[in-house]
Parts: structure tokens; C-alpha cells; sequence
């Protein structure tokens, strides 16, 4: 067990080396910075749930991207990391380095990145496909941006991404058991093209 574990380790480290010598650059940083910062503590995915409440057409689309994210919070920030309690890259290898402040609780898994997908895996269920597909692109990009800047480890992100799709499916099935959202997801789409 633990030999595997240790090859875990040495790929996340070898994958982070490789993208701290070789991709990081003064074009590229302000972006990934950016990207990040956008979705810190979720504030984006609640600023545009919260937005979504305000209006009835999508105020269901709102709450259920708000449970989503509230699920996921718990599931990760509260059970996962504590259990795990791994730490930070830069804690255990001092060959790399972040570039941003160094963040203080547990790095498995992303915080960011399971937020991100728990947004998206509720909004490509209703959205056209343009949306839809930007929303994910987004998501990809804060998770790679968690890599980039030194602040998690692939495998961080690649369970981030799972709990985000599980949770937000999780939630996509409790709540079809008490509304039509097939029904809804049509509304919500045309909603979206005419910008009613």
C-alpha cells in the first residue's frame, strides 16, 4: 500500500515540477492568478446562483446550484480534507514553490476546483450548449490554475472534479424526484436564447 501511495506522490510531484519549469510564465500567471482568485470561497458560482434566484424563470436553477455547492462544500472541505489532511505541495517538497499566498488548511483534494464542477455540473443539465460548454472550459481552468500556482496536486484536482460531478448529480437527482426538470430545463433554455 504504501509503495503505491509513494507512486502517487512521485507522479503528482514530477507532473508539478514540470509545469512550474516549463509553463509558468509573466503572460500566463496574472491569468491563472485571476482565474483563481475568481473562486475563492465560490464567491463567483454564488454571485451568479444568488443572481439566478432573483429572477423566476431560473430561481429553481439558482437553489439547486447553491445545494450543489453546499453539498460539495461539506463533503470536501469539512470531511474529506480533515480525514485525508494532506498537505500542501510546497510543505512537503522544497523544489517547488508557490506563487501566490501559501493557503493554510488541507490541499486533498481542491477546494476550488470541487466548487467549480459542482457549479458546472448543475448548469450544463440546462444551459445551451455555448453556456454549457464555457462554464466547463472555466472549470478546467481554475483547476488547472490550482496546479500552476503551486497550490495542489493533480491528484488534488482530479478528485476535485469527482466530487463536484458526483455532488452535482447528486443533487440534479433529488431534486427531479419532487420537480419536472425536463419541464424546466426547456423553460430555463429558452429563458437563456431570448434573454427574457
Amino acid at each position: 500500500m504504501d509503495s503505491i501511495i509513494d507512486k502517487i506522490y512521485e507522479f503528482d510531484h514530477s507532473i508539478l515540477l514540470f509545469i512550474q519549469e516549463n509553463m509558468r510564465n509573466s503572460a500566463l500567471t496574472p491569468v491563472m492568478d485571476i482565474s483563481s482568485k475568481l473562486v475563492n470561497i465560490g464567491i463567483l458560482w454564488v454571485a451568479i446562483s444568488l443572481i439566478m434566484l432573483c429572477f423566476k424563470k431560473t430561481r429553481l436553477l439558482g437553489t439547486m446550484t447553491l445545494s450543489s455547492l453546499l453539498l460539495c462544500l461539506i463533503i470536501n472541505n469539512v470531511i474529506i480534507k480533515h480525514a485525508v489532511a494532506r498537505a500542501r505541495p510546497f510543505d512537503t517538497y522544497s523544489d517547488l514553490y508557490p506563487l501566490i499566498k501559501k493557503p493554510t488548511d488541507y490541499s486533498f483534494a481542491s477546494g476550488h476546483t470541487t466548487a467549480s464542477f459542482a457549479a458546472a455540473g448543475v448548469f450544463v443539465r440546462f444551459f445551451p450548449k455555448p453556456i454549457a460548454v464555457l462554464t466547463v472550459v472555466y472549470a478546467f481552468m481554475v483547476a488547472f490554475s490550482r496546479l500552476y500556482l503551486g497550490v495542489h496536486y493533480p491528484t488534488d484536482v482530479l478528485c476535485g472534479i469527482a466530487i463536484g460531478i458526483i455532488g452535482s448529480t447528486i443533487i440534479y437527482y433529488i431534486y427531479s424526484k419532487k420537480f419536472d426538470l425536463e419541464d424546466y430545463k426547456t423553460n430555463t433554455l429558452r429563458f437563456a436564447k431570448k434573454g427574457e
